[in-house]
Formats: structure tokens, C-alpha cells, sequence
């Protein structure tokens, strides 16, 4: 597999016993310790980790339990520190050992595992059904010894490009599974940081996904239950009219010497230091168009408020002019509801001819 599709991610390793990754798959959700904070702060959404189950001789409670890599997993989104026991060994324990939840998106496992619907997280409760479950996700496991180079200390490390490389390798099916986060109690969440892109290939770095890579698509094993609603948002902007659309935005703005940023909620923020644009590009059919754009209409207001708001806060700046606008792959010819859209002042736009060209009202957007 070629690694240069995923220039821009990080790459992890982490460790823990079989039962909790059992807890992973059913709440979409990994802890670390208090010691990793500074770590875990620099873990982002679409970063690559490689799932590390222990054996019995180490953490895990289970004599089935086995060392190997079981899995490769795309972290998610919404970053947070909880407060309640979430493992089976917190619950024995009575302890909030892994406070520091990193969100996951999707797991690819090298073995598959029943639906998660159909069981419950391991607890010193169903023992006897964790150690059944334990035996399937071990099952194809890739032994450590095999992997050179491979991090062993601790539960949690960074890898490099060349273990990464030989854990991709490996040409073994790929049981996919993907569902929301489930945290318990929250205390305190992760603030995600709005950064500068350059590049079309820099917005690929928050797509919480691998299935837009041709080498995994072959591999994949997908089951009804394996998937969920959000995979639409998951792979949104691995679209292809999305990226052309933002591609086309990026070349306007950074040509009219605009900064330009994004994260990954948002997928541009411009601004010169005047005027200031924040666009949520949707891939749009005119049978989709409301249903597009009603979703556009959230995510605009909700990532003003938090993402832009804050990053002015940081930079000290005030912009004399400030656009919100959804920008559709296509034009779209429901005018009552883009009639709608402005009234709420956001503006609707298209990209054609290397300009943004309004569709319906033009509040002062298309002088960029």
C-alpha cells in the first residue's frame, strides 16, 4: 500500500488487553492515562492507530488473551476527559484509571466479531461471555515478532512510517466496524484548534476514514451491522465533487492572498485580516438540496459560534465583513428554499470560472 495517501496523518500504537478493546468496539472509545495528557492533546480526528492486544502475562485477566496486532483503527471526533469506570478493570478496580478518551471513528479488524448489538461490554459480570468473544478477536492476529521495529513499552507510542508500512502489508481481509462515541459522564472536552492549509491534499488529513483508499476498499468485509448512518459524514470529504469544490475555493482565496484554514469540522475558513469567509461545501443533487443543505445551515451557525469565535478570540482579530456561506457542488434550483437560506443571512454560492458566483441573493460575498 502506498503510505503517501496518508502523508498527512499520525501514526499510533495502542496497547491494552483484549477485553478492553471489546469495550473499544462497543462504545467507540479508547482511554489513556493522566501521564499522556500532553500526548493525547496532539492525538487528532483521522489519525491511524494500530490496535495492540496484550497477553494473559501482561494486563489482561483472560488465560485466552494473546500479543498482536488485531486491528487498525481511524481516530474520531470529539476529544474528552471522563469522570465513571468504563473497563472491566475500572469496574473491578473501582478505579477511573484511563480518564483521557480518544474518540474512534472506524476499526478494521483482522478477525470478525459478532454484531456489537448482540453483547454486552465486558464487566467481572459475563466473564464467561468475554472469554468467548476474546477468542474471535484474537483469532488472526498478527504476531509482534513479525513487525520489526514494533514499540512494546507502555500502553501508548507514536510509530513510524516504515512499521506502519508492514502492518499495511499484510494482505488479510478487513472486518470493518464504525459507530458514535459513547463516553459516560464527561468532565472536560479537547478544543479543536482551526489550522492552515495550503493544499487540497491538507483537508484529507481529518477524514476520519480509510475507505476512500483503493488497497483497503479490496480488503474490506462489511456486514449490515458493521456500519452506521454517519459513515455519510465520514466520508464526505473524501467525495469527489466535495474536494473539487474546496480545491477550486482554496486556489480563489489563496490567490487573492486570503489565509486560509480548516479542521476538521470546518472545511474553510478565509480570511485578509478585513473580511472573513466561512463555507461549508456540500455535495448537492437537486434531489438532495434541502436535505444537504438544511444540515449546512447547523453546521455553518454551530461552527461560527465555536470554532471562528474562539480562533478570533486567540488572534485578537475583527473582521469588518463576515460571511457564512454554504457552497454546493451544483447549483441547485430550489429557490424558495435558497430564498430561505438567505433570509437567515448565509449566503449560497457556486464555484464557476475560477470565481464564487451567488445563487439567489448576493450578500456582498462575490467582491472577495
Amino acid at each position: 500500500m502506498d503510505l503517501s495517501e496518508l502523508r498527512n496523518r499520525q501514526f499510533y500504537r495502542f496497547t491494552g488487553p483484549p477485553e478492553h478493546w471489546l469495550t473499544a468496539l462497543k462504545y467507540w472509545t479508547w482511554g489513556l492515562e493522566t501521564h499522556h495528557r500532553s500526548s493525547w492533546s496532539k492525538v487528532n480526528t483521522g489519525d491511524i492507530f494500530f490496535i495492540h492486544s496484550t497477553g494473559p502475562s501482561k494486563s489482561s485477566l483472560f488465560s485466552n488473551a494473546a500479543s498482536g496486532i488485531i486491528g487498525i483503527g481511524v481516530v474520531g471526533f470529539n476529544f474528552s476527559i471522563k469522570d465513571n469506570f468504563l473497563w472491566h478493570y475500572e469496574i473491578k478496580n473501582n478505579e477511573n484509571r484511563w480518564p483521557l478518551l480518544v474518540p474512534l471513528a472506524e476499526m478494521y479488524l483482522f478477525s470478525e466479531v459478532p454484531d456489537p448489538n448482540t453483547w454486552e461490554s465486558p464487566t467481572p459480570n459475563n466473564d464467561e461471555k468475554t472469554f468467548k468473544l476474546i477468542d474471535k478477536l484474537v483469532e488472526n492476529r498478527i504476531p509482534i515478532s513479525s513487525i520489526r521495529g514494533f514499540p512494546q513499552m507502555g500502553s501508548f507510542s507514536k510509530v513510524s512510517s516504515d512499521v506502519a508500512a508492514q502492518i499495511f502489508a499484510y494482505n488479510r481481509s478487513l472486518h470493518v466496524y464504525s459507530g458514535h462515541s459513547t463516553r459516560g459522564r464527561i468532565i472536560d472536552e479537547k478544543p479543536s484548534d482551526l489550522t492552515e492549509v495550503h493544499d487540497i491534499s491538507e483537508t484529507m488529513r481529518y477524514t476520519a476514514s480509510l475507505r476512500f483508499i483503493e488497497d483497503i476498499k479490496k480488503r474490506l468485509i462489511v456486514k449490515p451491522y458493521s456500519l452506521t448512518i454517519r459513515d455519510n459524514d465520514i466520508l464526505a470529504r473524501a467525495d469527489n465533487a466535495h474536494q473539487s469544490v474546496l480545491k477550486e475555493l482554496l486556489d480563489i482565496f489563496r490567490k487573492k492572498g486570503y489565509d486560509t484554514y480548516f479542521n476538521e469540522f470546518v472545511d474553510l475558513f478565509a480570511h485578509d485580516g478585513r473580511r472573513s469567509f466561512l463555507i461549508e461545501v456540500k455535495s448537492t443533487e437537486n434531489k438532495n438540496f434541502r436535505v444537504q443543505a438544511r444540515r449546512g445551515i447547523a453546521q455553518l451557525f454551530e461552527y461560527d459560534y465555536f470554532d471562528i469565535s474562539k480562533f478570533k478570540k486567540e488572534n485578537d482579530l475583527s473582521f469588518k465583513d463576515q460571511f457564512k456561506i454554504l457552497t454546493t457542488s451544483k447549483e441547485p434550483r430550489d429557490m424558495k428554499y435558497v430564498d430561505f437560506i438567505n433570509s437567515l443571512d448565509l449566503g449560497v454560492a457556486t464555484v464557476e470560472s475560477g470565481t464564487l458566483k451567488p445563487v439567489g441573493k448576493d450578500l456582498g460575498f462575490s467582491e472577495i
